[in-house]
């Protein structure tokens, strides 16, 4: 299950079943292979789908006479996408161009024109980094480009001379999950790792302002999801093996805990708020997709317009991976597992009078 919005609007795909929704008006299409990522551009205009088979495509948005998605162009993209955001970059005449921002697992960004995704090679951003690229994300003005990583680590870099790095944000223990960035307060932005915390960032420092412990589940974080509200800067955080929403708000550089809700008895996998405040949740199981008005002491439920139709075909729907129900390829892959000191002791060259079953004896 994967998640978008941008201003009133919100796209969610199960499998390859793609539904896109103001709430009020809804369509739905499906692809050939099953969606790893969405990105809306900056008006909402058109919707990027990035796809298992490493595929790119476009699609034209249309709200006028009554919500609809029609395909513009498809390409290929080099690898296995993890995650990607969409920015605006000033040409050279002073006119702005819509970009898509994609991280593959090769630990490279690659940046494509949109809405003509095939009409460029694609222009490399981080194809220095050696590690998983685990989520990118963009500061309020188009100028930094956050990038996330599976060795504990978030490079900020600036856009779109990405080579410059503004600064390195280090803390956490293990791989960085997911970026939101605020609104409100444009330095400042969170993330969540796989070492079940919440932490508050000031992008132009790499400072550390505030970490919140997350209550650690019986099982191991793969997944996990977070976002920050535009007009309140309401933090909503979820992870695999709770069915809650942890709530949060950014205020004086930390991060206030404000209230636990469990809004369904399915897992939660994704969360996303719009630009009027409403919260959209995506869910691993029926009702796969729910919005809510999130106030300051309520969270209530708004209906969406046909999106049981589309919780049916979410429902019917056999993917591939059973352990890779959201779309997330590379979750397996993200933990790193410590090795024991005897791991490095066997390879290690050794005395020739002395057994390799000395070698682990004294590792006891």
């Amino acid at each position: 299950m994967v998640l978008a919005t941008s201003g009133g609007l919100f796209a969610c795909a199960y499998g390859p079943h793609i539904f896109v929704s103001t709430g009020k008006e809804s369509a739905q299409f499906s692809i050939a292979s099953q969606v790893v990522a969405l990105a809306f551009n900056a008006n909402a205009s058109v919707l990027l789908v990035a796809s298992q088979d490493k595929q790119l495509a476009a699609y034209k948005v249309d709200k006028l006479a009554k919500l609809e998605a029609s395909l513009i162009e498809t390409r290929q993209i080099p690898r296995n996408a993890t995650s990607m955001v969409t920015t605006s970059v000033v040409a050279a005449d002073g006119s702005k161009q819509d970009a898509v921002l994609i991280a593959v697992n090769a630990g490279e960004v690659v940046a494509y024109p949109v809405p003509d995704v095939s009409s460029h090679e694609g222009m490399e951003l981080l194809a220095h980094t050696t590690s998983i690229v685990t989520d990118v994300a963009i500061n309020v003005d188009n100028t930094l480009l956050l990038s996330a990583d599976r060795d504990e680590k978030i490079r900020v870099s600036n856009f779109p001379a990405t080579t410059l790095v503004k600064s390195y944000c280090l803390g956490h223990r293990q791989c960085v999950r997911k970026l939101a960035t605020s609104v409100l307060t444009p330095s400042l932005f969170v993330s969540v790792g796989l070492d079940d915390t919440l932490k508050l960032w000031d992008m132009t420092t790499g400072q550390l302002l505030h970490s919140a412990d997350l209550t650690a589940n019986a099982e191991e974080t793969k997944h996990c999801g977070v976002s920050v509200c535009p007009l309140t800067n309401q933090v909503a955080v979820v992870r695999n093996g709770t069915k809650h929403v942890d709530f949060f708000t950014i205020e004086d550089n930390a991060l206030r805990h404000r209230r636990r809700e469990v809004l369904s008895d399915a897992q939660p996998s994704h969360v996303q708020f719009l630009a009027d405040g409403r919260l959209a949740v995506a869910y691993k199981q029926a009702p796969f997709l729910e919005l809510f008005e999130v106030g300051a002491a309520s969270v209530n439920a708004v209906d969406i317009s046909n999106v049981i139709t589309f919780a049916e075909l979410a429902g019917a729907t056999v993917l591939g991976d059973a352990n890779d129900e959201d779309g997330d390829s590379d979750d397996g892959e993200l933990r790193k597992k410590k090795l024991k000191q005897t791991h490095w002791k066997a390879k290690l060259p050794q005395p020739k009078n002395v057994a390799k079953d000395q070698v682990e004896t004294d590792d006891n």
